[in-house]
């Protein structure tokens, strides 16, 4: 069913959800990367839905069927918004019904931040190879040029430069992907910055992580790093870090998807009664 909210800009955000009705587990709120839209993970959301799971998702803005310039984000008090907002709608719709964020690549970094930063009232988040580092480092230089041009010019766009043949090792989730409509490969002046800085700000802060965590990475992905997946479980004990070997980007979307899946449903029912 469609599902919109909108922000106090007056910025329509376009989405989904999926309930499993009044015997309701828990409710699921995705955040996707960049570029892609929340349309991508129906099939993933009905896994959830079939094993009594709800599942919420909205398009960034600027991407997919939301408002708002292909790839810009003007800054993360934009999704802090939008977060909240999604889970005040579920804590109100569903009360009492233990709530989980769910964050992949960007929307990974947007999830971490956001709750280190905000210590929302949830019961966990599932974080997918997140936007910590990127597989390829930024220079310096180009971090300061982002730092000074936000102030410029923000809403500037650039070519993200995506392989997307690194997102799966199945072809036809590649070709799925290149031929998206929905799908673009823009990112913004002040995007880049918040990511980079987001991914920063986890890295210094993980220690004061609030809630339990699963974060999973992909060994061979080369968009995200591992790595930093690593570096940033190694900071706290209520991060439960699981790497596969073997995958990449779109754990999601790799041939052992569905061991990813019971990995996530297990490990959310062991917080749940």
């Amino acid at each position: 069913m469609d599902f919109n909210i909108k922000l106090r800009d007056g910025t329509l955000l376009r989405g989904f959800i999926k309930s499993p009705g009044n015997d309701v587990m828990g409710f699921i709120i995705l955040i996707h990367g960049l570029g892609e839209h929340s349309g991508r993970y129906h099939e993933w959301a009905k896994k959830f839905h079939n094993s009594g799971f709800g599942f919420i998702a909205v398009d960034l803005p600027g991407h997919g069927k939301s408002d708002g310039k292909r790839g810009h984000i003007k800054s993360y008090r934009i999704t802090d918004e939008m977060i909240g907002i999604l889970i005040s709608e579920c804590s109100k719709t569903f009360q009492d019904v233990p709530i989980f964020l769910y964050g992949h690549s960007l929307g990974g970094g947007i999830v971490l931040s956001y709750i280190l930063r905000k210590k929302p009232d949830i019961k966990g988040a599932i974080i997918t190879s997140p936007w910590i580092k990127l597989a390829f480092e930024p220079s310096r230089g180009k971090k300061i040029l982002a730092g000074i041009m936000r102030h410029i010019l923000p809403s500037f766009v650039q070519r993200t430069g995506l392989v997307t043949e690194h997102l799966s090792r199945i072809n036809d989730v590649v070709d799925k992907y290149t031929t998206d409509p929905l799908v673009h490969d823009f990112i913004s002046v002040s995007l880049f910055y918040n990511a980079i800085s987001a991914g920063e700000y986890c890295l210094q802060n993980a220690e004061t992580l609030s809630v339990p965590v699963l974060l999973m990475h992909g060994l061979d992905d080369q968009i995200t790093s591992p790595a930093g997946s690593s570096e940033v479980a190694s900071k706290s004990k209520l991060i439960t870090l699981k790497i596969w070997e073997g995958g990449y980007h779109e754990l999601h979307n790799e041939p052992f998807s569905d061991r990813v899946f019971n990995e996530i449903i297990s490990w959310i029912k062991n917080l749940i009664p």
